[in-house]
C-alpha cells in the first residue's frame, strides 16, 4: 500500500472505531455532567470537529500542492509491511478503553473518581492510535511525510481553528437568521395572502388555513453550509479552469442564492398548506423543497460559471462546440440516474403521507435512457449465471437488515384505501420502476462512471478489470449514502455488483444482478408483505 492509502486506512479505521465506542459512553448523564465533567465533554465534541477539519484541509492542501519529495514517499511506502502485531496491541487497548468510556459518567458500572478515568481514556485513546499508526507503517516513514508537508501544516492548522471557530459563532446565528427569513418569508406572502398574521415574538406566520413557525433550522444555514462546501470543493477540483480571484465570487453568489431560496420555499410551503393540501406541504413539500432549493443553486452555479468566459478559461472551448447530447459519455452515464433523482423529489415534494406520483421515476429514467441509449448499446451487456447468484446474495442481505434496521408494518394505509384499479397501477409503475429503470440507471451511475472515474479522468479507457480496492469501496460508500435508513446493505450491494463488473468485466452483469435482486424484493413485498420495503 502507498502512503496515501495507508492514511485512508488509518482514517476509516478511527472513523468506525469512534462510532463504535460511541455506544458506551452516557450521554444523557454527559449532559449534566458539571466541572471537570463538562469541560471533558466539550472537548470531545469541539475536539473531534477540530480533527476532522484538520485532517480535510491537510487532505486537500497535499491534493492542491504535491510535489516530487510528497511521490516519493508514496512510493516508498508500498515496501514497508503492515505489522499486525502491532495491530493486534491497537485492537487490546479499545478493551479497556471501552470500560473506562462505560464507567465515565458514574451512571452505570463501577462508579470511579472521574479524573483518574478522565486521564486513562485520554492516554488509551493516545497509546491506542500510536499503535495503529505503527502497525501500518514504521514510524520513519511517517515522519518523512510529515517532514515533506512542509508549511501545509500550518495552512491545516488554520483552516482547522477558523472551521472549529465557526462551528462555535455559528451557533450564535441561528436566532438572527431564523428572524431575518422570518421578516423576509411575511414580505413575500403579504400581497399573496392579504389575511396573514405575523408573530415576530415567536416567528409563527399564520394564514387563514395554514400555519407555519419559522424555527431556527429553518434559518437556511444549513443550506448555506452545504452550497459553501459544494462551492470551495467545485473550485478547488477544476481549478485549471477557472479565472482566479475572480472566481471565488462563486461562493458569495452561491450563498445568497440558496438564502433566498429557502425563503421561496418556506413561503410556498405556507401557500401550499393554505390552498387546502397541509398533508402534501408538511409530509412531502418540506421534506424535500430544501434538497430541490439546494440541487438548483448548485446546478445553476456550475452551468453559469462554466459557461463564462469572465469566469472559466475552457468557456470559449465549449460555447464554440455544437455536438449533440449523446456525444457527451459523462452525460450518458449520468442523466438517467439523475432524471430518476430529480424525479423522486418532485414526486415525494407534491405527495402527503404517500408517494402517489411514484411512476415519475419510470417516465423520467426511461426517457432518459431512450435518449442516451444509442451511446450506450455497444456496451457489454451479456451476463452469466454469476449475476444470478450475486442478485440472490444481494436480495438475503437486503431483507434481513431490513428486519434489523426498518419497523416492519401492514400496507400503508393510503395504498390500502385505494380502489383496486389504482393500486395495481401504482404497485406495476412500482415494479417497473425497479426492474426496468432504477438496474440500469445506478449501474450506468455507479459503475459504469463512477468506479472508472475514481480511476481516470477518461474513464471510458479504463478497463473495469484494472479497478483497485479504493475506488471499489468509494462508489460503494456513495451507493449506501443514498441508501438512506438502509446504507449498510446499500454499501454491502454495491460491493457484490462491483466486484462482479471488476472480475467479468461485463456492465450486464451487474445490471443482471441488480435486476434479479430488485424482482426478489419486489416479489417479498407483493406476496410475501415486506411493505416496509416499498
Amino acid at each position: 500500500m502507498s502512503l496515501v492509502v495507508r492514511a485512508c486506512v488509518l482514517a476509516a479505521v478511527l472513523f468506525a472505531e469512534k462510532f463504535l465506542l460511541n455506544g458506551f459512553v452516557n450521554f444523557e448523564a454527559a449532559q449534566r455532567a458539571n466541572g471537570l465533567g463538562t469541560d471533558m465533554r466539550v472537548l470531545q465534541h469541539f475536539g473531534l470537529r477540530f480533527a476532522v477539519s484538520f485532517a480535510i484541509a491537510l487532505a486537500l492542501f497535499v491534493y492542491v500542492r504535491s510535489d516530487a519529495a510528497l511521490h516519493a514517499i508514496n512510493n516508498d511506502a508500498r515496501e514497508a509491511r503492515v505489522r499486525f502485531r502491532w495491530l493486534a496491541l491497537h485492537a487490546a487497548l479499545l478493551v479497556p478503553l471501552a470500560a473506562a468510556l462505560y464507567n465515565l459518567y458514574g451512571t452505570h458500572g463501577v462508579h470511579l473518581p472521574f479524573a483518574p478515568l478522565a486521564a486513562s481514556i485520554l492516554l488509551l485513546t493516545a497509546l491506542s492510535v500510536a499503535a495503529l499508526f505503527t502497525g501500518l507503517a514504521p514510524w520513519a516513514i511517517w515522519r518523512r511525510g510529515a517532514a515533506a508537508l512542509g508549511s501545509r501544516w500550518l495552512y491545516a492548522l488554520a483552516a482547522a481553528l477558523a472551521a472549529t471557530a465557526a462551528i462555535v459563532l455559528s451557533q450564535d446565528l441561528w436566532a438572527p437568521t431564523a428572524q431575518v427569513t422570518f421578516d423576509l418569508v411575511r414580505l413575500v406572502l403579504m400581497p399573496l395572502v392579504p389575511a396573514l398574521r405575523a408573530d415576530p415574538a415567536t416567528r409563527l406566520l399564520s394564514a387563514p388555513n395554514f400555519e407555519v413557525q419559522v424555527s431556527q433550522i429553518c434559518s437556511g444555514l444549513e443550506g448555506v453550509g452545504l452550497i459553501f462546501a459544494f462551492c470551495a470543493a467545485w473550485l478547488v477540483f477544476f481549478r485549471t479552469e477557472y479565472r482566479f480571484p475572480r472566481a471565488l465570487i462563486l461562493i458569495p453568489a452561491g450563498v445568497l442564492l440558496v438564502f433566498i431560496l429557502n425563503v421561496i420555499r418556506i413561503a410556498a410551503l405556507v401557500l401550499i398548506g393554505n390552498a387546502g393540501h397541509p398533508a402534501i406541504a408538511v409530509f412531502g413539500f418540506h421534506s424535500q423543497a430544501g434538497w430541490i432549493s439546494f440541487n438548483v443553486a448548485a446546478c445553476g452555479l456550475v452551468f453559469v460559471s462554466r459557461r463564462s468566459r469572465w469566469l472559466n478559461t475552457a468557456a470559449l472551448e465549449r460555447t464554440g462546440s455544437a455536438a449533440p447530447a449523446t456525444a457527451n459519455p459523462t452525460a450518458a452515464y449520468l442523466v438517467p440516474f439523475l432524471a430518476v433523482l430529480a424525479a423522486g423529489m418532485i414526486s415525494r415534494a407534491s405527495s402527503g403521507h404517500f408517494e402517489i406520483w411514484y411512476a415519475l421515476r419510470l417516465l423520467a429514467g426511461g426517457l432518459a435512457l431512450a435518449v442516451y441509449w444509442p451511446r450506450l448499446r455497444d456496451l457489454d451487456w451479456r451476463f452469466t449465471w454469476r449475476a444470478a447468484a450475486a442478485g440472490v446474495l444481494v436480495f438475503g442481505a437486503w431483507l434481513a437488515a431490513s428486519h434489523l434496521m426498518l419497523v416492519a408494518g401492514p400496507m400503508p394505509p393510503a395504498l390500502a384505501a385505494m380502489s383496486a384499479a389504482s393500486r395495481a397501477w401504482w404497485l406495476a409503475g412500482y415494479v417497473a420502476t425497479a426492474l426496468a429503470v432504477l438496474p440500469l440507471a445506478e449501474e450506468l451511475a455507479y459503475r459504469g462512471y463512477l468506479l472508472r472515474r475514481l480511476v481516470a479522468v477518461d474513464f471510458e479507457s479504463v478497463s473495469f478489470g484494472a479497478v483497485g480496492w479504493i475506488p471499489l469501496l468509494a462508489s460503494a460508500l456513495a451507493c449506501g449514502i443514498l441508501a438512506g435508513a438502509l446504507w449498510l446493505p446499500g454499501i454491502v450491494a454495491a460491493i457484490a455488483f462491483g466486484l462482479l463488473v471488476i472480475r467479468t468485466r461485463r456492465l450486464g452483469e451487474s445490471v443482471a444482478a441488480h435486476v434479479i435482486a430488485n424482482l426478489l424484493l419486489c416479489a417479498a413485498v407483493l406476496f410475501g408483505h415486506q411493505w416496509q420495503l416499498l
